[in-house]
């Protein structure tokens, strides 16, 4: 019996991590809510959004999925990361903007290889990883030069493509109890551990 067999898709719980963390940042950088509220948002980075995501990786290597192997081991990290900044080190960083504007843009150029890796899964997460990619580089330019109005923007973006993930989650999830496909998402190529229904 093969580990695809054994294990069941695990893709739709970390889509759903990574969705709702992502949607609580970017409400918290549109500036929709008291910027206090990332007291609650830094506990759901480090235990949903990383360590979840990270225990999906390793089980996205027993199936042999490399796709998701590395979405999901490359975000788990970048939240653990970002969480524990936020607790430890931000205070110590002189320069904040360029700090996080330095993080945020290595992410991009790493979400830009998987945006091309992702279209020949399914439409709906090829505009999830574009959007993820143009998120990341709003933020990073807003937080290199103080720009208030771009962070917004890029806060909307995030919670744009955190609906869209949600969507992506719930489709798998459902077609995984109903049998059949429910939600489309528009598959293009051949299906990954991230689009397996």
């Amino acid at each position: 019996m093969s580990a695809k067999e054994t294990f069941a898709d695990p893709a739709h719980w970390a889509v759903t991590a990574f969705a709702t963390t992502s949607f609580m940042l970017g409400f918290v950088n549109a500036h929709l809510i008291n910027p206090s509220a990332l007291g609650i948002v830094i506990p759901v980075t480090l235990i949903f959004g990383g360590l979840v995501q990270l225990i999906v990786a390793i089980i996205e290597v027993s199936r042999g999925s490399t796709f998701g192997s590395v979405v999901f081991g490359t975000y788990g990290p970048f939240w653990i990361i970002y969480g524990l900044y936020v607790i430890f080190f931000a205070k110590t960083v002189t320069d904040g903007g360029s700090a996080a504007a330095l993080f945020l843009a290595m992410f991009a150029v790493i979400t830009f290889y998987l945006f091309i890796a992702s279209l020949k899964t399914d439409a709906v997460l090829v505009v999830v990883f574009f959007l993820i990619d143009a998120a990341l580089i709003l933020l990073a330019i807003g937080a290199a030069g103080g720009y208030t109005l771009i962070t917004e923007i890029g806060g909307w973006v995030t919670m744009i493509f955190a609906v869209l993930a949600w969507y992506h989650a719930a489709a798998g999830l459902i077609a995984s109890t109903w049998g059949r496909e429910v939600l489309p998402v528009g598959p293009i190529g051949q299906k990954t551990a991230a689009s397996n229904r």
